[in-house]
């Protein structure tokens, strides 16, 4: 049985942010229902390129380029006006509605915590703080400060690094798995949020704790 962990660190977008209105903007603009999953498949594959081969863009520009490229192979040509109305979409995300709850009794409950995003440090910084829930971290971290997106292991161990805490006393948390198996390779606990649409990867290393939401996973750290 694991420890109890003493940090927590948040995945932001879809596991803590309702990505919905950036998801409908895409749709609309497309024309088409799945442009938007095709869009973040792009966006998640591509990050992974620059990862891999050795490079770095900041995640805006990829989801810009992604986007461009996604409206082209659904003949659709998007000026880079339009997109960049879409994507600023991102930094007026409502949270999920057990979010501010959960963090607050995680916080109450004396769990350090911190957000850790692909996001460059001033996107994710303004997604919180317009969310009404930056107060909540004691830190935000970007991946921008290590130079490779997340699942990359130095991404968590950078965190760890900064936070001056041992792996197995931190629980990463998210509602993608990917992400999760890049933290429990890396020997954090992990947590899966089961938000709308996302199903565990059958070949991830067993998570620590399994959630509906932040309500529920609070229930499951407060003893």
């Amino acid at each position: 049985m694991s420890s109890s962990p003493q940090l927590l660190i948040f995945d932001v977008n879809e596991t803590l942010l309702d990505t919905k209105a950036v998801q409908t903007a895409i749709n609309k603009e497309i024309g088409n229902p799945e442009a938007a999953g095709k869009w973040f498949q792009s966006l998640l594959h591509y990050s992974l390129v620059e990862t891999v081969t050795g490079d770095f863009a900041d995640f805006s520009q990829i989801a810009d380029a992604c986007l461009e490229m996604t409206a082209e192979n659904h003949g659709k040509a998007l000026s880079a006006e339009k997109r960049e109305i879409i994507l600023s979409e991102f930094k007026k995300l409502s949270p999920h509605s057990d979010v501010f709850e959960g963090l607050q009794r995680l916080k109450n409950a004396g769990f350090i915590i911190v957000a850790l995003s692909n996001g460059t440090l001033e996107t994710v910084n303004e997604q919180l703080k317009s969310a009404g829930i930056s107060q909540l971290f004691d830190r935000i971290f970007s991946i921008q400060s290590v130079g490779k997106f997340k699942p990359h292991p130095s991404t968590y161990a950078y965190v760890l690094d900064k936070m001056e805490i041992a792996a197995d006393k931190a629980l990463m948390i998210a509602a993608h798995p990917w992400d999760l198996v890049g933290a429990a390779r890396e020997g954090l606990q992990t947590a899966f949020i089961k938000r709308a649409g996302k199903s565990n990867y059958p070949l991830s290393p067993k998570n620590d704790f399994v959630a509906e939401d932040l309500l529920q996973l609070s229930n499951q750290l407060i003893h």
